[in-house]
């Protein structure tokens, strides 16, 4: 659970996207269009608006697609509010992997770091 504080500046900073899960295969996730502003922030949660709970020493892998070429950043985020970014570059195509190395709850972003308006047109999560 989020303190009220931060989830006050969650709301106004990140727009957050519940993913629809796969009935047979749990693990890994396909990414819903969403429009990421000009230094604007997305976030991923789970079909039910929750974050995704993840053991300890699990690999994870996070790609998305945009409908043009964009710099972006990627990476997670824990429950307590703590950002790790893992992926910085520029493209139509961006995946990065990582592990997550203590068991909790987190949501994985994508910020957009271009001058322009991106949409996420796909993409997966996975783990």
């Amino acid at each position: 659970m989020m303190r009220e504080n931060e989830q006050n500046e969650t709301i106004s900073t990140l727009k957050t996207v519940p993913i629809k899960e796969d009935t047979l295969q749990k693990e890994r996730m396909g990414l819903p269009q969403a429009d990421i502003g000009s230094g604007k922030t997305v976030s991923f949660l789970d079909s039910s608006g929750s974050m995704f709970y993840v053991a300890g020493g699990t690999k994870v892998s996070f790609s998305v697609e945009l409908d043009k070429s964009a710099s972006v950043e990627m990476g997670y985020i824990s429950n307590n509010g703590t950002k790790t970014q893992t992926y910085n570059g520029t493209g139509s195509s961006h995946n990065t992997s990582f592990e997550i190395t203590n068991t909790g709850y987190y949501r994985f972003y994508v910020t957009n770091t271009s001058s322009s308006t991106i949409r996420v047109t796909g993409g997966t999560i996975s783990f």
